[in-house]
């Protein structure tokens, strides 16, 4: 109102002195002046203010409490995992003992087993299925009561064959399985609160081994959208044998069903299947990005049945874990016995190791494959072979009878990788 004339009559303003005009003239001229300073110089001191455009300035509201509260509000801990995923009969359960036995670890053992299980209770397809269970599991989530049903009756078994030392000891069970006392009748039934609360507190590492076939549509890559997430944090090892060692196992516990009588159609198909699933895998990883491949470990069974000591050191550097006396001993004595099995049980419970000799399985096919399915097994995965420094023996009886002579090389393309 002071600036405004009304029916030409001069403003209030101009009927007072002369000096009382000036001094107010400066003084609405200093707070015009100083009031820019204090707004530029806001701006240049405060980093949470941004310009947009040169128009718009946004400032993120940083309060006092807010900072206090930041700074005292704990971080949500990233969970360390690691995935060791093969095909079946490629030494997965060997592979698994080995982070089973450590005390930093919780394991578990197959538990995609859980979903083929009960999926008829779900109205998820498959493959949402398993992602759903996978990603609980990597965040040691137990909250849904048809997935923790499973996980008791299937790992409170008596002899279930890779029982989850995890689950079968403190504070879950009231003893360890080293213990004489221990016995699974005594381990109360598992709660979420209980199975979660020991996953997350009592183990800095959770390891789960799945086999290919129960993977989400038999993709590494779909397998592993489960580690997708902010507070979860995955390596893979991907575990690889031998076709022609694998594929005849496989024969020989119902995996697959032979057909075409001399024709070997079962075999030709599973070959074909199994070594296109591990080339796919691979060149999956080659592909990955630099910072991406380093979280994934390509490991030959047959490198870890020659040198069992060297390579659980290098699995355990991976994964971030200690070497332990007990656990080195209990490999070598593993896959070098020089006891029966039986003898082998005063020790611990049969259930909760394997116990081959491992430089003989490597060779094991050699004497007990007829050398047309070997043929027909090199025919279809010539390509993985070539990848993974597995020497073709090209249908001479000589070379594949001869296990003076390696048929794998130290020296493989997927090593450079």
């Amino acid at each position: 109102m002071i600036w405004n004339r009304r029916r030409g009559r001069k403003c209030f303003l101009w009927k007072l002195p002369l000096w009382l005009r000036v001094v107010i003239a400066g003084w609405l001229s200093f707070t015009a002046v100083f009031g820019f300073y204090l707004t530029n110089s806001a701006s240049l001191q405060h980093p949470d203010t941004v310009s947009y455009r040169g128009h718009v300035k946004l400032k993120f509201p940083i309060t006092s409490a807010f900072q206090e509260s930041e700074k005292h509000q704990p971080a949500t801990a990233t969970r360390r995992n690691l995935i060791i995923i093969a095909h079946g009969r490629s030494g997965s359960s060997l592979t698994g003992d080995i982070f089973n036995h450590h005390p930093d670890v919780f394991y578990m053992y197959e538990p995609l087993q859980t979903v083929e299980r009960t999926r008829k209770y779900f109205k998820l397809d498959y493959n949402s299925l398993v992602q759903k269970f996978l990603t609980n599991i990597l965040l040691c989530d137990f909250r849904e009561p048809i997935f923790l049903a499973d996980i008791e009756s299937y790992y409170r078994r008596p002899l279930h064959p890779r029982i989850s030392r995890a689950i079968a000891s403190p504070p879950l069970c009231p003893y360890h399985m080293s213990d004489p006392r221990w016995d699974f009748r005594l381990c109360p039934k598992l709660t979420r609160e209980t199975l979660g609360n020991a996953c997350k507190n009592y183990y800095k590492l959770t390891v789960i081994k799945i086999l290919m076939k129960r993977m989400g549509d038999k993709s590494l890559e779909k397998t592993l959208s489960a580690c997708d997430s902010q507070n979860i944090n995955c390596k893979i090892v991907l575990l690889i044998r031998d076709p022609r060692a694998v594929i005849p196992s496989s024969l020989s516990v119902n995996f697959y069903k032979e057909e075409g009588g001399t024709a070997k159609l079962g075999t030709r198909m599973f070959s074909y299947k199994l070594c296109k699933e591990t080339e796919d895998s691979l060149h999956f990883v080659k592909k990955l990005p630099a910072w991406m491949r380093r979280q994934v470990q390509v490991l030959r069974y047959e490198d870890l049945a020659r040198n069992p000591l060297p390579e659980m050191r290098r699995l355990y550097k991976f994964a971030g874990l200690s070497v332990l006396k007990r656990i080195a001993t209990w490999l070598n004595e593993s896959t070098h016995p020089t006891k029966s099995r039986s003898n082998m049980e005063i020790k611990e419970s049969p259930a909760a190791f394997t116990v081959d000799d491992a430089q003989a399985a490597i060779n094991r096919w050699r004497w007990k494959v007829h050398p047309y399915e070997i043929a027909i097994i090199e025919h279809y995965c010539k390509h993985v072979m070539q990848l993974m420094g597995y020497r073709p023996v090209d249908t001479s009886h000589e070379l594949q009878a001869n296990i003076s002579i390696p048929l794998v090389n130290d020296d493989y393309e997927a090593k450079n990788w």
